[in-house]
């Protein structure tokens, strides 16, 4: 197959059947376009696919998670439920034992109570007695005075009797004697009833005070026993219901662990659907990816298609980038270091304001846009005459959804008038409307096509890769690439849109900045 840079068949440089060699190739090209669009169409959809098993994946490791938490908490709770099982059981035997004490208790009670009240009646009854003792040593006593009364009489009438009377003297004074001193006994007598009676009034009053705590001290006895048989009754109740809810809790860990089991199961099935998937939007990949070079071949014939007019307008659209992008470093206004940087600032807050001489932007949030936008040091320079440039390409050529060039990291410093409508805040319209100052990485696609050239290494760095990195592992310089090593690959847009795009290496002061990227609907 001739190389591109081939004698053009279109030129008359083939001869006889010129005409019908080239309908050939241009059936051959629509058949390898259809071939890449359908491959692309069936990536995509095996990859939206991949992304509900993604979604289903992520719903059963959650559920999966939360079936393992479910089972922990479900065994921690058996666990607990046979703790609390033994422990109430142990309860109501330590409240059987404290009602046997109890009952011990009252009984003891009830023998204090009595003998109490014995001791209290004795008492009582001793009480009684020494007051009648007194009473008894009170009439004593009173006769006993009388009686030296007498005897004080009857002496004197013996002395009155003279001789005669003197025997009946002595009698009487013996008697009187007596008296005096059976009186003096009365009194000590009755001094010691009073002294006993007092020492007995406490002791009465005490025992009286016993007695009637014996008798709450028995109410109490008696009510603490039956709150212990009550409680004896409801711990027996409760061991149970509790014994009851440890074994269900273990029936239910057994069903959560098998719950587990299954969704393991589930989860390596979806995981291996997921693999197959991946591997089917892979294929389907490769398939588009072959038709790469077909359109490398057919680079070499020119047969007027709308590839052949758009590798052509990309060569003329490079030009003129160019000689924008380096006026500005030889007017003094940019640095060639600052052109070729990579480096990006977030649009946020009052940046925001910058973008409205290009769209409005007053539905923006002040913490900026979704997918965020970013400026450059140079980027303010050349945004409205790279507009201008990219417009002029889809005038020329209307068949084209979009002209427009990138950096190495798939960064569009400008874009279409199309695609630079005003922000609604509506986020499927401003993703399909407001393309300008992103980047296009949702894709590996375009990142792909913004680094060909440079090598495996250089398509797999991160994105947002720093210049660095790219000298790390690529040649920037223009003599190290073929300018005319173009690329073409169908992808679906983050839009859902099935797009061909032809990037063609774009170079600035001798070293790569990055690609002109053209596309165009593949769709019917």
């Amino acid at each position: 197959m001739p190389h591109p840079a081939s004698p053009n068949p279109a030129d008359g440089n083939l001869s006889g059947g010129s005409t019908s060699f080239i309908q050939d190739l241009a059936g051959l090209e629509t058949v390898v376009n259809r071939s890449a669009a359908g491959a692309a169409r069936t990536s995509v959809r095996v990859q939206s696919l991949a992304r509900e098993i993604d979604q289903i994946l992520s719903s059963t490791r959650s559920m999966q998670a939360t079936l393992e938490g479910l089972g922990g908490s479900i065994s921690q709770a058996a666990a607990s439920a046979e703790e609390g099982a033994e422990s109430t059981r142990h309860m109501a035997d330590l409240t059987r034992q404290g009602r046997q004490e109890s009952d011990q208790a009252v009984a003891t009670v009830r023998q204090l109570q009595e003998q109490t009240a014995v001791t209290a009646e004795r008492l009582a009854s001793l009480m009684e007695h020494i007051s009648k003792v007194n009473e008894v040593s009170l009439v004593i006593g009173e006769i006993a005075d009388r009686t030296g009364m007498l005897s004080l009489n009857a002496a004197i009438e013996a002395a009155h009797a003279g001789a005669a009377g003197r025997g009946f003297a002595v009698v009487a004074d013996e008697v009187r004697k007596l008296a005096d001193r059976t009186s003096r006994q009365t009194q000590e007598i009755a001094a010691l009833l009073e002294a006993i009676r007092k020492d007995l009034e406490p002791a009465r009053e005490a025992m009286n005070q016993s007695l009637g705590l014996a008798s709450d001290t028995r109410n109490q006895v008696e009510a603490v026993e039956q709150r212990l048989s009550d409680i004896a009754e409801l711990a027996e109740s409760t061991a149970g219901h509790v014994s009851s809810l440890a074994h269900t809790a273990a029936e239910e860990r057994a069903a959560a662990q098998a719950l587990v089991e299954a969704s393991t199961q589930l989860l390596a099935s979806t995981q291996s659907l997921k693999a197959g998937a991946e591997a089917v939007a892979q294929d389907a990949f490769s398939v588009s990816s072959l038709t790469e070079e077909g359109h490398r071949h057919l680079a070499a014939y020119d047969t007027g298609s709308l590839f052949h007019r758009a590798l052509g307008l990309s060569r003329d659209l490079v030009g003129t980038s160019v000689k924008i992008l380096e006026s500005n470093v030889s007017k003094g206004k940019l640095k060639e270091s600052e052109l070729l940087a990579l480096d990006y600032r977030d649009i946020r807050g009052p940046d925001i304001h910058s973008l409205s001489q290009f769209f409005k932007v007053l539905r923006v949030p002040p913490e900026g846009f979704t997918p965020p936008k970013f400026r450059t040091a140079y980027d303010a320079l050349v945004e409205r005459p790279l507009q201008e440039a990219f417009d002029r390409v889809l005038e020329l050529e209307p068949r084209l959804t979009f002209a427009l060039i990138i950096d190495l990291n798939s960064y569009a410093p400008s874009h279409n008038q199309r695609f630079t409508q005003d922000w609604t805040g509506q986020a499927d319209r401003d993703l399909a409307g407001n393309r300008v100052k992103r980047f296009f990485t949702d894709n590996r696609v375009l990142v792909r096509g913004a680094r060909h050239g440079l090598g495996e290494a250089a398509e797999a760095l991160p994105d947002r890769a720093s210049r660095r990195d790219f000298e790390r592992v690529a040649d920037l310089s223009e003599q190290a690439s073929n300018p005319q090593d173009f690329l073409v690959q169908t992808y679906a847009r983050d839009t859902g849109a099935i797009i061909t795009v032809l990037t063609l290496p774009l170079h600035v002061c001798g070293q790569r900045y990055g690609v002109s990227l053209l596309g165009w609907s593949s769709e019917g």
